[in-house]
């Protein structure tokens, strides 16, 4: 008989669970003496804006140290959340070859299988995302990929807590503050494969004892690209941070902040096409470079006014870039064959407010509430030649958009007995999006979309409420009800006539279910956090669908069908002796579409169904069984030094990249399309002298050099593809003082 794949998946949990802790009961008790350091220790976390430990965070929730993550090799966003279960993705901000990045990393995020949409047309510039990714309390935040103290991931809605489009969950990463008592700091250098450099240093310096200080940060990343000799991929990024604590007294506490970032890719080398639906081809082909500037102002003002606190946050962000592109030889049925186009965003300007009063931490009744003001200011300009016709450039697309956002949240905990305890929160929110756009089509025709006809406003209350229960001191039982909203957006496509027409994105409801409960055994030695969900999403929006049927012409319509998600996550550390822990992450997802056969109305005279572009009911991209493991062992040498090896598997089911139309069936298209199961390993080797005051560490990641598929995408007759980073190997030496 066939096992389901969910009872399949949950027999592979069971199993592995068991497994664990039947090794713990396996080691020697520890030896007198050396108890301690066979426990977990407690980790602090702010995900509910207030420190708290996190196995007593009635909420699902993951942190990675930035030691960790340093001595790993990881940096990017992808790469800090590659082993956090129900968590995918994170969009680059570095430019690609053509490509200028994006302004925001949320839109690459996939939570629990709700993945953030894009904007009008498929453009992620300045989208309102799915999920929220903070740094150091800035919303979108820039230097929060090197100087990393600690990252934490939240899973389900958190509007009640944090600001905007905290929708499917949130990623707060908190780089280092200054030091008030101490000069400190650390350096570090990495050098690695395909030309791989990066520095990165920071110094925190006390100028006024226990009331002033201020840390510099820098980083420097360059390495060649993975696939071509021409330098398609080669990434250069420049990073520097500035950081300034002043605090008078211990109530009153000031930190103002600087950073900026630059980066810059050459002109792209290679075009990467699938031979089979698991080979790949590189052609020698001109595409283009990329460039990208950010800039950032904050700041952080508390104030402890005896029965509350006061948070003030500002933020003023700014990002420009600009990117050339260059398609040679476009295939049939394309009526010409080279382009060039250049993408300019000299202006992209972003300011957040936010205010928040909390409670006491001593409070019998634990709350908080805040105000979030967010304001958008965004110029790009979009310019396309038709090289083989030879007419001068045209002006395809000049965008002035303008979106303002306020919402205002509060959020409660009290306990009813010593070991119950009830949660409840609310939210509103108010989105106008202003566009004043001229698009002009490949037939030449202008259409303006101002005024009203180019303003939509998205408003929306969102709640929480949550009962959680302490069935012993090391046991925590907690079950919720959540909602979310994400607000829509406008710009102008293509008809298939070739002409013009406003498309509109709708705003995005969830109501998510869950079930969780977080335990420490055996002396705190077994730690097991799990949960069970289950999402009602109101409408998976695609707003970058192709629905035309003319050859060499491109309709982008939004199409949108209601869906639902529900899964389960395990995370298991053991620390089998003082010297061995191993680690299990497991995450079971089922995102489906629940009605993809109604009518949809296109706005251009016409109805399809979401049924024709999506045949399959998964949601595409949303692997449904994640499984890492992870050991480390230490071998403790003279002088307190330590030698800690690493190692860790991570496996994906199979599942498809992208939507399958029925277009790509009946073309034979769909095995292209799909991902077959993959495994991935890493090892890892850290020498370091006591306190870690000193360390070496070499990695290999991708030690298989596995170059699966990564993405997919139809161009007729080609499909386009990117294989997974090829194996990458480094060494890191790092100081710390």
């Amino acid at each position: 008989m066939e096992i389901p794949e969910f009872k399949m998946y949950a027999v592979v949990c069971a199993a592995v669970a068991q497994l664990l802790a039947g090794q713990v009961l396996a080691q020697a008790r520890p030896e007198p003496g050396r108890n301690e350091e066979t426990q977990l220790e407690e980790v602090v976390v702010t995900a509910e804006r207030r420190e708290s430990d996190v196995q007593k965070t009635a909420t699902s929730v993951s942190v990675r140290s930035g030691s960790e993550l340093r001595d790993e090799g990881r940096y990017t966003l992808g790469q800090i959340l590659e082993d956090v279960p129900g968590v995918t993705g994170g969009a680059a901000s570095a430019p690609t070859p053509g490509g200028s990045g994006v302004d925001t990393s949320a839109p690459g995020l996939t939570i629990r299988g709700i993945p953030s949409n894009a904007g009008a047309i498929g453009n992620v510039t300045s989208a309102a995302a799915a999920a929220a990714v903070y740094v150091d309390g800035v919303y979108e935040g820039v230097g929060g990929d090197y100087d990393i103290d600690r990252v934490e991931i939240l899973r389900g809605p958190q509007g009640t807590l944090y600001g905007r489009s905290a929708t499917s969950g949130l990623v707060a990463i908190h780089t280092a503050d200054p030091d008030l008592t101490s000069l400190g700091g650390n350096a570090a250098v990495e050098l690695g494969n395909y030309g791989l450099q990066h520095y990165s240093g920071a110094v925190s310096v006390p100028l006024v004892s226990d009331v002033l200080a201020i840390r510099i940060a820098g980083n420097r990343y360059e390495r060649d690209g993975y696939f071509s000799s021409d330098g398609d991929g080669a990434i250069t990024t420049n990073d520097a941070k500035i950081k300034l604590l002043y605090q008078p007294n211990a109530d009153v506490s000031l930190l103002l902040g600087y950073a900026l970032q630059n980066n810059d890719t050459p002109n792209g080398g290679v075009t990467i096409t699938l031979n089979t639906p698991y080979t790949f081809n590189f052609t020698p082909t001109p595409i283009g470079s990329g460039s990208n500037k950010f800039r950032q102002y904050w700041g952080d003002f508390e104030w402890n006014l005896g029965f509350a606190k006061l948070t003030y946050e500002p933020a003023y962000r700014t990002w420009e870039s600009s990117a050339a592109t260059f398609a040679r030889g476009q295939p049939p049925p394309q009526p010409f064959e080279d382009i060039n186009t250049n993408i300019d965003v000299p202006r992209d300007h972003f300011n957040t407010q936010e205010l928040r009063l909390a409670s006491n931490p001593a409070s019998k009744l634990i709350w908080q509430t805040g105000v979030l003001y967010y304001d958008n200011s965004l110029s790009s300009h979009l310019v396309v030649q038709l090289v083989d016709l030879g007419i001068d450039p045209i002006n395809a697309l000049v965008r002035d958009k303008t979106t303002t956002a306020i919402g205002g949240f509060a959020e409660a905990t009290y306990p009813v007995t010593d070991a119950w305890r009830v949660t409840g929160g609310a939210r509103y929110d108010h989105t106008k999006v202003s566009v004043d756009e001229d698009y002009t089509s490949i037939t030449g025709m202008t259409q303006t979309l101002s005024g009203s006809a180019g303003t939509r406003t998205f408003s929306n209350f969102t709640y929480k409420a949550r009962v959680e229960h302490d069935l012993t001191t090391q046991n925590l039982l907690y079950a919720s009800i959540s909602t979310g909203f994400s607000p829509g957006d406008i710009s102008v496509s293509t008809s298939p006539a070739g002409n013009p027409f406003a498309l509109e994105l709708q705003a995005e409801t969830l109501t998510a279910y869950e079930i969780g409960s977080k335990n420490r055994f055996l002396d705190q030695r077994l730690q097991v956090n799990g949960a069970v969900y289950y999402y009602d999403y109101g409408a998976y929006q695609a707003a970058n669908v192709n629905i035309s049927n003319i050859p060499g012409v491109l309709t982008f319509s939004t199409l949108a069908a209601p869906a639902r998600s529900y899964g389960a996550e395990l995370e298991t550390i053991v620390q089998m002796t003082p010297d061995d822990r191993a680690s299990v992450n497991l995450a079971y997802t089922n995102a489906t579409f629940t009605d993809k056969n109604r009518p949809i109305d296109t706005g251009l005279g016409g109805f399809v169904t979401f049924g024709q572009y999506f045949t399959r009911d998964e949601i595409p991209n949303v692997t449904p069984f994640v499984a890492n493991f992870g050991y480390d062992h230490i071998f403790r040498l003279p002088g307190d030094s330590t030698l800690t090896l690493h190692g860790d598997a991570r496996f994906m089911a199979a599942h498809y990249l992208i939507n399958v139309a029925e277009s790509d069936v009946i073309a034979g298209r769909s095995p292209y399309l799909r991902l077959r199961g993959e495994w991935l390993g890493d090892v890892g080797a850290t020498w370091a002298l006591a306190n870690s005051r000193f360390s070496v560490t070499g990695y290999g990641r991708n030690i298989a050099n596995n170059q699966y598929k990564t993405t997919a995408f139809v161009q007729d007759p080609n499909i386009l593809s990117a294989p997974h980073d090829p194996r990458t190997y480094g060494v890191v030496l790092a100081t710390h003082f």
